[in-house]
């Protein structure tokens, strides 16, 4: 979005938000919001005592104001100022008291550890690890074609033609490389023999 569209956005949002919207807000007792708060898990007490402890280091100087209030003190355009002749400290106070209960509830879930991810064990080591039956890769499919010589070397001729037959859904490739294919023959010259008595 270009600088200037996210401009004009801007400004016709702060028209949209009238005096209404405003009060509807403040309208909610302390009360109400620290339930709101503390059903969904925050430490209220807690919470408050942040804030009080943030704004009197504010107050006096050791942290520096945010670039928040730096925004807020720009005038409002022409078409959203209204006529302020009678003072509203109250619905004032309640604004930023529920804007410091709630920025202090949110940074608190932020800052809040969060439970570890459960890990389930890993099965146990097996003689011979299998590698899925999808081969998305010509290394997967390497070590399919490692594992069916072993199993020829065992004499475990259909193990062997099944994982050449999974590297070479794979790896189609690397299936006429003659190591392969003097695997493959083995394994089936051995299936193809007698068992002898």
């Amino acid at each position: 979005m270009s600088k200037r569209k996210t401009q004009d956005l801007w400004k016709q949002l702060v028209e949209e938000a009238g005096e209404e919207e405003i009060e509807r807000a403040a309208s909610v007792s302390v009360e109400q919001a620290e339930a709101e708060l503390a059903a969904a898990g925050f430490d209220v007490p807690a919470e408050r005592a942040k804030a009080s402890a943030f704004l009197d280091e504010l107050a006096s100087g050791a942290v520096e104001a945010p670039a928040v209030v730096a925004v807020a003190q720009e005038p409002a355009p022409r078409s959203v100022r209204r006529d302020r002749s009678r003072p509203r400290p109250v619905v004032m106070w309640l604004a930023a008291a529920a804007t410091v209960t709630v920025a202090g509830g949110a940074l608190y879930a932020v800052l809040q550890p969060h439970a570890p991810t459960p890990v389930s064990p890993e099965p146990p080591p097996t003689s011979a690890r299998r590698v899925p039956s999808t081969v998305p890769d010509p290394v997967a499919a390497a070590e399919l074609r490692r594992q069916a010589a072993a199993a020829c070397d065992a004499q475990q001729w259909s193990e062997c033609l099944a994982e050449l037959d999974q590297a070479r859904s794979g790896d189609p490739d690397g299936d006429a490389t003659p190591t392969v294919k003097a695997t493959r023959d083995r394994a089936i010259r051995g299936i193809l023999e007698k068992p002898k008595p």
